[in-house]
């Protein structure tokens, strides 16, 4: 978590989260939460999808409540945008 955490410590990353926050107006396209714990969810794994990892078509905002509950239902790493999809549609 740390190496990833440092790893993403980047300019083009930074400015990539603060896009992705604007478009979704800093809100929870899960839940509808306004500001407070929120969090940049990339669709398609930032492990393994290096092309989009500051790709705002690859990424939504969650809150750490939703975000959670995602990674809980299909775990951490490889995760990919039909994984999103099929979660969001419940």
């Amino acid at each position: 978590y740390k190496e990833r955490t440092i790893k993403r410590n980047y300019t083009e990353y930074r400015e990539f989260v603060k896009e992705v926050f604007e478009r979704d107006k800093y809100t929870c396209v899960n839940c509808g939460q306004h500001g407070g714990s929120l969090r940049v969810h990339h669709l398609n794994g930032y492990n393994w999808d290096k092309e989009n990892r500051v790709n705002p078509n690859n990424a939504v905002v969650l809150c750490d409540n939703c975000h959670n509950l995602f990674h809980l239902e299909y775990g951490k790493g490889n995760n990919t945008k039909e994984q999103y999809e099929e979660w969001i549609s419940k």
